[in-house]
């Protein structure tokens, strides 16, 4: 096994260091020089740890959202949290949150992203943040840090906080861009979640088949991992546990509106099934995998209804690459 959390029914502690108003606008045939009208538009908290927040609030997942947050942006995404029925404690940032805007043209598959780099933060802000997080952290079970951090702060911010988690035995998960991430991976994390360029990035190579995600897999793990997961494009998803077994997950195919937030979507559903409702590997993959299907299928992050994130799991393809499953019961396992 990766590792061992307390008692899973405890909550899950998301950390968005970069917290944004995200906006998706549906713009059919969009054509860049011209005006046009959108037919359908989401604004919603967002950043990548409020998106699992928001995620396994939907799967019913105690959880708690925490980061910074400023300025009429921060009023937002307070407003945004509460909506959403997501219990959160944010530091009050001087500086404006930021705005990321997603353009969606379903007629041809393409989104374009446009995120803005988010404010700076004062010492005095950081300093308030990381002892926040040490209360918050008295209450969590696992802890995930997820997205890029304010432009002043340097890989070994997000470093140090990882490093007090793993000191409280906590399971820490980590899916941040690839300089993050590798600075992460020293702390020795429970688990790791990038998409295929961020693990082609941090492993050094370009994954053209399947036997390259194994090796990313097993690259990260050498890194400092405990256990990883990596998604694809396509829909597919490989994840690997500290006993070395290796699982494929390909997800069913869905008319697909917007992909955006479906790694955190993923995300949400894998530690919903191992940290929650105490999964094995092959039925937690498929809750992940279901639960990124239906995300993209609406446009806004992490929106998916469970019910249906449900449905799609049951037609996820799972194989084991790698490694064999325990013969103690499915429940007794977490990653």
């Amino acid at each position: 096994m990766v590792g061992e959390v307390g008692d899973t029914s405890g909550v899950i502690l998301t950390v968005t260091l970069n917290a944004a108003m995200a906006r998706t606008l549906v713009v059919p045939s969009l054509t860049f020089g011209h005006r046009h009208r959108a037919p359908d538009s989401v604004s919603l908290a967002g950043g990548k740890g409020v998106n699992v927040a928001r995620g396994l609030r939907a799967l019913n997942v105690p959880v708690l959202a925490t980061g910074f947050a400023g300025g009429r942006n921060g009023d937002a995404i307070r407003d945004g949290l509460s909506d959403a029925a997501i219990p959160f404690d944010l530091v009050e940032t001087r500086g404006e949150s930021r705005t990321s805007v997603a353009i969606v043209d379903p007629m041809n598959g393409v989104q374009t992203e446009i995120n803005e780099y988010g404010p700076e933060v004062t010492d005095e802000e950081a300093r308030e943040f990381s002892r926040r997080l040490e209360y918050l952290m008295e209450y969590a079970t696992a802890v995930v840090f997820a997205g890029s951090i304010p432009p002043n702060l340097d890989e070994g911010y997000l470093a140090s906080l990882v490093d007090r988690a793993r000191e409280r035995n906590l399971f820490t998960v980590v899916d941040s861009p690839p300089t993050l991430l590798k600075a992460a991976l020293r702390s020795g994390p429970s688990l790791v979640s990038p998409n295929q360029h961020e693990a082609e990035s941090v492993a050094g190579f370009d994954f053209m088949e399947e036997g390259d995600f194994s090796l990313g897999l097993s690259r990260m793990m050498e890194l400092g991992a405990s256990s990883a997961c990596i998604t694809s494009p396509e829909g597919h998803s490989y994840l690997r546990d500290r006993d070395g077994t290796t699982v494929s997950a390909l997800a069913p195919m869905v008319e697909r509106i917007a992909t955006i937030g479906s790694g955190d979507a993923y995300l949400s559903g894998l530690l919903g099934g191992l940290l929650h409702r105490k999964l094995g590997l092959v039925e937690a993959a498929r809750l992940a995998a279901g639960c990124a299907a239906a995300n993209a299928e609406m446009p806004g992050a992490c929106r998916f209804d469970p019910l249906r994130a449900e449905e799609l799991a049951g037609q996820v393809e799972v194989e084991i690459l790698s490694g064999k499953l325990p013969q103690r019961p499915e429940s007794d396992r977490t990653i």
